[in-house]
């Protein structure tokens, strides 16, 4: 998007309703203060039926010298680097949770050991109590 009398992308959009022409503002407002028209159409403008554009953040563009060769390396070295200590954090996090997970199964399995033995030994004794009073 481009203005209209300009050129280039404007900093803060608006748009002739007389035209669907997009301006810069501070543009827009001193041609029209001057000549009291659209500059398009040369028909009546007021900045009152001026309409505003809500647009999302354009990303700035890239300096040549951040464009350059070595700069794009360097950011694809940054990069990497990054993902490589999410991956070796990731990885330590699995150990972990691998090892904790590993502790309860175990504690778990020791635990159902111990009530398994308990309700034979109350299964056992039960029986000899029925056997002494039968």
């Amino acid at each position: 998007m481009l203005c209209g009398i300009s050129g280039i992308a404007p900093k803060v959009a608006v748009i002739s309703p007389k035209s669907g022409i997009p301006f810069e503002k501070s543009l827009l407002q001193a041609y029209v203060s001057e000549h009291g028209v659209d500059p398009v159409t040369n028909e009546p403008l007021t900045m009152e039926e001026v309409i505003e554009i809500k647009e999302p953040a354009t990303p700035v563009a890239r300096t040549p010298a951040q464009a350059s060769i070595p700069s794009l390396m360097q950011t694809f070295q940054n990069e990497w680097d990054a993902l490589a200590l999410e991956t070796l954090s990731l990885r330590q996090e699995l150990l972990k949770t691998r090892q904790d997970l590993s502790t309860a199964l175990y504690y778990h399995d020791a635990a159902v050991r111990v009530v398994a033995r308990l309700t034979k030994e109350r299964d056992d004794a039960v029986k000899e109590l029925e056997q002494l009073s039968g």
